[in-house]
């Protein structure tokens, strides 16, 4: 069993794009967000804590667990232009199957000699929804406003049980953003990528340089917990053992054999996914940062709940939405028969219930602590079928707790986190 450890930090990361200059926003914003807010700040400063050669338990020395991620993309647009095709998103989730499994195409170029550390996260993506929804707004400052239908965007989706990345036009000088795991509310955090710089194919109106879906590995690469790889710093960390000490971002293509002038004059690793370097020059990760993923992976709540939630191809669905309009429910919370489905799975106290009972009648529902005893225990009246119910949690102190529901030698345990 993964041991949860609930970890608090704060990073927006951002990827620039440009021919001659790149710019990233992350540094400026939290600088700005620790000057007025010390917890802010002490959080920002116990993340940035290595966290040393953590590795997966696998039963299979050497080959790490497998991890599905359940993906729903919100498409927010303005012009007929920025609501992509079905295709497009497909592509961009082929993308990330690619790149995070190493099994793209481009996997074994040019390494810098660091052919014996790069690493395959085992990471699969499965498309769950596609939101699409039409704005008032030309384009979206880096502030999240898109992820809000109030706002004029997209409200996210069952943010505890799959990854959301909206796409949007976020003005001329950003490709992406993103939050590392634990620094925010759950329903800001996933990706944020520009229509422009989403999806791979030349039969799609894609950013020159930037058109072979990179972007979202990228930021994504920041949702599991890893920095740039150059530390935002000259010659700064990013907290991974295997990766070279770098002077800073790099840009473009460079040439090969590029060395640093940090400290014993490293060779530059800007094939790494976490540079800045045009899609078609960056194509791995490494053994080091699929440590440090793995750490995040393994003890952040919202990531455990999500790569332990199911992925249905059947919950793929579009849905075309005035700005005045609302989103969709996750078809994907609909489940067989005696399975249930309980969110939020991080609570302060009310949590909402979706069963499919085999009868009408009662169904036995005991919530056990770390350990094994029995904290509350009820019965729940449900009539056969589809039934929501929601429970008060208040009076449970913070902590992790096994929910367990039964009906007719039928069980299901879900892990619930209380935190006030």
């Amino acid at each position: 069993m993964r041991k949860l450890i609930l970890l608090s930090m704060a990073l927006v990361s951002c990827i620039a794009y440009g021919q001659k200059k790149i710019r990233c926003g992350s540094d400026d914003v939290i600088r700005q967000q620790m000057a007025v807010d010390p917890i802010f700040a002490k959080k920002v400063n116990d993340a940035r804590k290595n966290v040393g050669n953590y590795q997966r338990g696998n039963n299979e020395r050497g080959k790490p667990i497998p991890i599905t991620i359940p993906v729903v993309v919100h498409v927010v647009y303005y012009t007929p232009e920025e609501n992509i095709p079905d295709e497009q998103v497909q592509s961009q989730i082929d993308v990330l199957n690619e790149d995070f499994t190493a099994s793209n195409s481009d996997y074994n170029g040019y390494d810098a000699g660091y052919k014996s550390v790069k690493g395959d996260f085992d990471i699969r993506y499965c498309l769950a929804q596609i939101v699409r929804r039409q704005t008032n707004h030309k384009s979206f400052p880096l502030n999240d406003a898109m992820k809000f239908t109030r706002k004029g965007g997209s409200d996210a989706i069952d943010p505890q049980h799959v990854l959301n990345i909206w796409v949007c036009d976020i003005g001329d000088i950003y490709l992406g953003y993103a939050y590392l795991p634990g620094t925010i509310s759950p329903e800001r955090f996933g990706v944020v990528c520009h229509y422009k710089a989403f999806g791979s194919g030349s039969q799609y109106k894609l950013f020159t340089n930037y058109n072979l879906g990179r972007t979202v590995t990228h930021e994504i690469g920041h949702c599991l917990g890893l920095e740039h790889i150059w530390g935002d710093a000259v010659c700064g960390d990013d907290f991974v053992d295997d990766t070279p000490l770098q002077d800073g971002p790099n840009s473009g293509c460079p040439p090969e054999g590029l060395r640093s002038t940090c400290t014993g004059n490293p060779l530059e690793m800007w094939m790494n996914y976490m540079d800045y370097t045009y899609d078609r020059c960056m194509y791995f990760f490494t053994d080091g940062q699929d440590g440090r993923a793995t750490f995040f992976l393994d003890t952040d709540p919202q990531l455990q709940s999500i790569i332990n939630s199911p992925c249905s191809s059947t919950a793929r669905n579009s849905t075309q939405a005035s700005p005045s309009g609302s989103t969709m429910s996750n078809s994907a919370r609909r489940m067989s028969k005696g399975e249930v489905g309980v969110y939020p799975s991080i609570t302060s106290g009310l949590v909402t219930i979706d069963l499919n009972a085999q009868r009408g009648g009662a169904v036995a529902m005991n919530i056990y602590n770390q350990a094994g005893a029995i904290v509350m225990k009820k019965q729940i009246s449900v009539v056969e079928g589809m039934n929501t119910k929601t429970i008060d949690l208040t009076r449970l102190q913070n902590g992790v707790y096994l929910l367990q529901l039964g009906q007719n030698n039928v069980t299901s345990v879900k892990k619930l986190i209380v935190q006030h």
